[in-house]
């Protein structure tokens, strides 16, 4: 996904279901950590960073 798509979809909501192009699925509360131009998503199980070229799309929960 572009950065500017990934900006969009937090406006509506912080918490998101990030679906990544390798399959997997993670939920939780997204910010965006533009030093280190990546996504960080916070779950239940820890943070966790990840680059944009990797995101295939948010799923609205």
């Amino acid at each position: 996904m572009k950065k500017k798509d990934i900006q969009l979809a937090l406006v509506a909501s912080m918490c998101q279901r990030v679906h990544l192009v390798s399959g997997e699925t993670y939920t939780g509360k997204c910010e965006i950590n533009p030093a280190a131009d990546v996504l960080e998503i916070i779950t239940n199980e820890g943070r966790l960073k990840l680059p944009y070229w990797t995101i295939k799309r948010f799923v609205r929960l």
